[in-house]
């Protein structure tokens, strides 16, 4: 199966387009890729809405709002939360994804103790509980990266939440949403995803990754020191894995 030119890129809890940094732009210089985003919503552009209480229903928000020709055959890549509503579209409406890519992604039938880390439990509660956007983009950044140095992409990501800012409610409503989710039935999804994941992922184990990518029988990468934001610690890594692997889907 030809590779689609067209690909849609969907971030997860919290997350807008703009947090996927120059990923997008890499993949469009080095792989060809026409990228389009899509906010869930609550968040980025969407960012003036409640976010739905569960998968199917920000999945079925997001099926209102692509535009792309209703006959073309689009990829779509999506992390962490992105990942769970990817795999809820892909069940619903496989004629429209030729191909897709999880990374690090999880749902609730993975144990409870590999979807959430619990020394992360501290942390996210500070970050819900803090006034301070500057000290819940730096608690999430200390949750989702392992780079030695944040503070480009904290000052950065400071900056996405002063232009778009986001509502505590809509973080809880995702939580929620993300609890309940479980992974769809191996006949709904005609055209097994890529799993990606980090291993020394500290949000959520790469086990989840590895539990999905059996049960569809799909292709599992890892990445040996990056952490849950993999697209932020190592992109150049995953575009050369991108490159490598696509072709043999």
């Amino acid at each position: 199966m030809s590779l689609p030119v067209t690909w849609l890129f969907l971030r997860g809890l919290s997350r807008e387009h703009a947090h996927w940094g120059d990923f997008p732009e890499r993949c469009k210089q080095e792989l060809g890729w026409n990228c389009i985003h899509l906010d869930l919503a609550g968040f980025g552009s969407e960012n003036h809405r409640s976010s739905p209480l569960s998968i199917p229903s920000i999945r079925a928000d997001l099926q209102t709002r692509l535009n792309t020709a209703p006959h073309e055959k689009i990829g779509i890549i999506a992390l962490s939360l992105g990942g769970m509503v990817a795999l809820d579209w892909l069940a619903t409406e496989p004629e429209r994804f030729s191909h897709s890519i999880l990374i690090n992604s999880s749902t609730a039938d993975c144990p409870p103790l590999h979807r959430l880390r619990l020394s992360n439990l501290s942390p996210m509660l500070r970050s819900l509980g803090s006034r301070s956007v500057k000290v819940q983009e730096r608690n999430i950044l200390n949750m989702v990266s392992n780079q030695s140095d944040t503070s480009e992409a904290l000052e950065h990501w400071c900056q996405i939440r002063q232009q778009r800012p986001v509502l505590k409610s809509n973080v809880l409503r995702q939580l929620a949403a993300a609890a309940h989710f479980r992974s769809p039935a191996k006949r709904l999804i005609a055209n097994p995803p890529l799993f990606i994941a980090s291993k020394a992922d500290r949000m959520v184990s790469w086990r989840c990754s590895e539990r999905l990518a059996k049960k569809y029988r799909s292709a599992l990468l890892l990445h040996e020191s990056a952490g849950h934001d993999l697209p932020l610690d190592d992109s150049g890594w995953l575009i050369e894995q991108l490159k490598e692997n696509l072709g043999s889907l």
